[in-house]
């Protein structure tokens, strides 16, 4: 019974290690930038999946956006963090501001374009 419980220990540790995100795929250098920005394995692993460099996480966390995410899905959206943040400044979500952007617009305050609305009935 002892080896056993010895056994699945060992085994559920090994399991553990196994699963942890590593730094791997990543050099010195990206490393760096990673920590830098304060952002560990798993997460910098998610954003390098998503074509998020450190230095455009910057730009988000800058914006004090660090929602992953809401900088993934913004970024998969082709939104600069700089264009995200007034989009969501006027309280469009993605949705809104992708369909807004196609057509040409700019993020104004959604009341804003309300008021206007009402003026013109």
């Amino acid at each position: 019974m002892k080896k056993f419980i010895a056994v699945l220990i060992v085994a559920l540790f090994m399991s553990a290690c196994a699963s942890k995100a590593t730094w791997d795929n990543m050099s010195e250098e990206t490393i760096a930038a990673w920590k830098a920005e304060g952002v560990d394995a798993a997460l910098a692993n998610q954003y390098t999946e998503h074509s998020i460099t450190p230095e455009k996480y910057g730009e988000w966390k800058a914006l004090n956006i660090t929602d992953a995410e809401t900088i993934i899905a913004w970024n998969g959206s082709k939104f600069s963090a700089d264009a995200a943040k007034n989009w969501m400044s006027g309280g469009f979500t993605l949705d809104e501001a992708v369909d807004n952007r196609a057509k040409g617009l700019s993020p104004v305050k959604k009341t804003q374009v309300e008021e206007s609305k009402e003026e013109t009935k």
